[in-house]
Order: C-alpha cells, then sequence, then structure tokens
C-alpha cells in the first residue's frame, strides 16, 4: 500500500480518540458509574472527537489544495488566481504568506518580461529587414511586415506554415534559402530563444546588394580618381597643341584632323565629367512630403512633354520622408524613360502607370509602361550602358543612387507589357 498523508493521520486520530473513549469507559467504573450510562458518555464523547478532527484535517487538507492550484497556476502563467491567507501565526501562516509572495514576484517577473517581448516585438516591426521566428517544429509563429518585401503578402496569411513551404532550409543551424537567386540577394543569420519554455528561432535576413554596391561604389570612385587625373593630364596638352596647329597648317585635310583630334579630346573630358560625377558624395534634406502633390507635379511636367502619353495615378500615401528635388529628379528621369520607351515600341504605348502604397511599413512608388521591357536586364544598373542611340548609360544608375541615399531601394523588372520600376522609401 502506498503511503498516503491523510490516511495516516486519519489512523492516528482514531486510534487516539479511541483510547481517550476507552480512558473514559476506565475512569467511570472506577467512579461506580452505571455501565450504560459511562457506556453512552463513551461513545457521544468518540463521535465529537472524530468530528473535531475530521473538521481540522479538511481545514489542512484545504490548505494544501488551494496551495496546489495557486502553484498550477503559476506554472500556466495565470496569476489571475490568488490564495486567502487563513491564519496570522506559525508554520501554516508562513507557508501561505510565502507562497503568495513568490506568486506576486512571478507575476512581476512576467509582466516584466511581456513588456520586454513587447519592446523586442515592436522594434522587429520597425527593422526593415525581413525577420521570421519559427517555433520547435519550425513552423512560422511570427514576423515582421518586411516579409512582403520578399514573398509580396502579408505574413498573417501564413502563419503555421513550415519553413520549407516557405523556401527556407535549415541544416546544422544554419538557413538559407531553396532559390538560388534569393541567397545571391539576401544572408541569413539566425539566433535561438525560449519563451515560456519552448524553443524559438528567429533568422534575420540582410540585403547583401547594398552592400555589394557599396564596395562597386568605393571601387569605381578609386578607379574614377586615377582615369580622371591620368586623362586630363594626357587631353589638356593634345588638345591644347591641336589648336595651335590648326592656326598653321593650309591643308583642308590636315585642319580637319585637328579639329577632329580636338572635338575628341573636349567629348572625352567631358565623358569622364560626367563619370565623376556618379563617385561625388549626395547631400539629402529630408522632411515630410504631402506625396501626391509632388506626383500631380511630376505629372503635369510630363504631360507636357509627351502630350500623347497618358499618366494614370493612383496615389495611397499621404506622406513621405525624402528629399523632394532629388526624389522628383528621380521621378522625372524614370518617367521620361518610360515615356521615351512607349514611343520607341511598336506598336507605340500610350500609357505609364504611376502608383504609390504602403508595404510592410514601407512607401512604394511603381512605374509601369508598355514599352516591351528592358532589353537587358543583366547590365540595365551598369554605368553607361544604354541601349538608346543617345542614351548616356548614367540616370537608372544616379537613380538607384539618390533611392539608396534614402535608405530605400529601386528595382527594376519586366512586365507583362513594359518595363517596372519600384521605389521602396522608408515611411
Amino acid at each position: 500500500m502506498t503511503r498516503n498523508f491523510e490516511r495516516t493521520l486519519k489512523l492516528y486520530l482514531w486510534l487516539l480518540n479511541g483510547v481517550i473513549s476507552a480512558l473514559c469507559v476506565v475512569i467511570g467504573l472506577a467512579l461506580s458509574v452505571s455501565i450504560w450510562l459511562v457506556v453512552l458518555i463513551a461513545i457521544v464523547l468518540f463521535i465529537g472527537l472524530q468530528w473535531a478532527s475530521h473538521h481540522m484535517l479538511s481545514r489542512l487538507v484545504g490548505i494544501f489544495k488551494r496551495a496546489s492550484i495557486q502553484l498550477e497556476a503559476m506554472q500556466q502563467a495565470d496569476f489571475t488566481f490568488q490564495i486567502t491567507p487563513h491564519f496570522q501565526d506559525g508554520h501554516i501562516a508562513r507557508f501561505e504568506r510565502e507562497l503568495v509572495t513568490l506568486s506576486e514576484g512571478m507575476h512581476q517577473q512576467k509582466s516584466l518580461y511581456n513588456s520586454h517581448m513587447l519592446i523586442i516585438y515592436q522594434l522587429i516591426d520597425k527593422l526593415s529587414s525581413p525577420i521570421w521566428v519559427f517555433d520547435e517544429g519550425s513552423k512560422l509563429n511570427y514576423a515582421n511586415p518586411a516579409f512582403s518585401l520578399i514573398y509580396q503578402r502579408p505574413w498573417q496569411g501564413e502563419r503555421g506554415r513550415e519553413a520549407e513551404t516557405l523556401g527556407l532550409i535549415e541544416a546544422g543551424g544554419q538557413w538559407q534559402f531553396s532559390d538560388h537567386l534569393l541567397n545571391t540577394q539576401w544572408s541569413l543569420a539566425s539566433s535561438e530563444f525560449f519563451e515560456q519554455g519552448k524553443r524559438y528561432s528567429l533568422v534575420i535576413a540582410t540585403d547583401i546588394r547594398r552592400a555589394l554596391r557599396h564596395q562597386e561604389l568605393a571601387a569605381w570612385q578609386q578607379l574614377i580618381r586615377v582615369i580622371s587625373h591620368e586623362i586630363h593630364n594626357t587631353l589638356t596638352p593634345v588638345s591644347s597643341l591641336a589648336q595651335t596647329l590648326q592656326s598653321k597648317v593650309s591643308a583642308p585635310r590636315d585642319e580637319h584632323a585637328l579639329c577632329v583630334i580636338e572635338q575628341r579630346c573636349q567629348h572625352l573630358q567631358q565623358f569622364v565629367a560626367r563619370f565623376s560625377e556618379l563617385s561625388k558624395p549626395l547631400e539629402l534634406y529630408c522632411h515630410r512630403v504631402e506625396l501626391l502633390d509632388l506626383l500631380i507635379s511630376v505629372k503635369a511636367l510630363i504631360g507636357e512633354m509627351y502630350d500623347d502619353q497618358t499618366i494614370q495615378l493612383e496615389c495611397r500615401v499621404s506622406e513621405c520622408l525624402c528629399d523632394p528635388q532629388l526624389l522628383e529628379q528621380v521621378l522625372i528621369n524614370l518617367l521620361k524613360n518610360a515615356a521615351e520607351a512607349n514611343l520607341s515600341h511598336t506598336p507605340k504605348g500610350k500609357v505609364i502607370n504611376l502608383g504609390a502604397h504602403y508595404q510592410a511599413g514601407h512607401v512604394v512608388i511603381t512605374i509601369a509602361d508598355q514599352g516591351g521591357g528592358f532589353a537587358n536586364l543583366d547590365n540595365v544598373m551598369t554605368p553607361f550602358y544604354s541601349t538608346k542611340q543617345a542614351g548616356q548609360g548614367i540616370g537608372l544608375t544616379l537613380s538607384r543612387r539618390i533611392v539608396e541615399q534614402h535608405d530605400g531601394s529601386m528595382i527594376v523588372s519586366n512586365g507583362l507589357q513594359g518595363a517596372e520600376v519600384k521605389i521602396t522609401l522608408p515611411s
């Protein structure tokens, strides 16, 4: 038989009450009291003692039952239940007070932990990098709004999906995308944390394209400084000599040749000067701007330049944090490209879609034309690469630099009818 405190205590009390009743009988007989009266008194005494014992035992068991309920609630992090101490002194009273103190302390720690977790999740929501939180079964438990930068949809509809169905693979604590293209665009880092005894994995994606472009820009800047210096030192005396010789030669052929040399020297110097513009840092003056007003202004300007083009504007954004002059320059350049692409396509496109909306806590501006799309997406952002006969090949590169100086991004792609440009800016 297993040990049972209540049963053992009941047995001890029953024996004690029996002994007391038996002593009562012995004393009654010794005093020559009627045996029937002695037996009656003994029975009544035994029943009274048993009732008192049962009552005290019930109170004692009740205290431990309430303490058990309190402990179970504490294990479940439920602090709505709180026992009320029944005694003011003694070991039981101290036990109840310590249990209440423990519960209140754990409640305070839980509240503090919840406030810290709330701050952490609010911080995660504000971060521009996509972040996933997976449970022990690798199922999505939480994500921040930047989730839609990769999946083009809110994360709430994907809650509970396994990581593999979201294109994420975990092996040996290392996470990566199953899509090779995404692996070339994003770097994944992960860590683990515990919440309410459960293990969670936190995965953060970092856009490595911007970091690579910063390194590329630094290399370009160094190269530009060297090339500009050498070409300027070489072309200046050549151009000066060509001008001097033009006044001394009489043959038209020689004069034309020297004129061509001078023109090509000037053209090359202008080329290097334009090339140097890409390496100069931009100075931003950002403030809150009514985006609709800015888009209407740009639309009116492009409408005057290309009266045969229709710009369909849809703006669902109120304000945008930006440098209005630089952003206007970017939009004018992109809308001009869209209009020229429409006019050069067969059949000619007539509509340019210009829109703005919120996505993942960012402002997204989209421009789409009907010009057939980019001929070579791989080189579209390469400086001085252009498929236009008179193109200089710096418009898109400079536009992307301006956008990235705003802590944003610019992505170009081909849509169903033409090219699409998406600009993402902090809201």
